[in-house]
């Protein structure tokens, strides 16, 4: 639709370690995967600074899977989910059962992809965030719902 999108930086990351037999994987190596993945989103956010940009995920999410895991956040996170932030209001989409698959980089079942989703709720909105959530449909009318919604289209 002419936007700049970010995609997931942690499918790349978990391709990649399984690929050549790394364990920073966040059944594995839930620190080093976060630490690959944060410093994956610092650069999206970099290249996406001026312009309306959508992420498929955030910094702050990084400290959702580590809640989710009972994982401390490190400061150093913490602080960054702070320093660098996104627009006021987060668009999110809420597990959706009928089109949820595991595949070679999401290993969780539908459970756990709850338990994500309400750890990500939970740090979006201590971090001053609004979540609006998109509801379920075809993609292209979730995307004109979003676009719609925040004004843009």
């Amino acid at each position: 639709m002419g936007f700049s999108v970010f995609h997931e930086i942690a499918r790349q990351i978990i391709h990649d370690e399984v690929e050549i037999g790394g364990t920073a994987l966040p059944w594995l190596d839930i620190t080093s995967f976060s630490e690959q993945v944060l410093q994956g989103r610092i650069n999206q956010y970099a290249l996406g600074e001026n312009n309306i940009q959508f992420y498929d995920r955030g910094l702050p999410d990084i400290a959702g899977f580590l809640r989710k895991e009972k994982k401390e956040t490190p400061e150093e996170i913490w602080q960054l989910c702070q320093d660098f932030k996104y627009d006021p209001i987060v668009y999110i989409t809420p597990p959706w059962e009928t089109i949820f698959h595991r595949d070679a980089e999401r290993k969780e079942d539908f459970a756990a992809a709850l338990k994500v989703h309400r750890a990500l709720e939970s740090v979006y909105q201590e971090l001053g965030y609004e979540l609006v959530p998109i509801p379920m449909g075809s993609i292209s009318w979730r995307a004109q719902y979003l676009l719609n919604n925040a004004g843009i289209k």
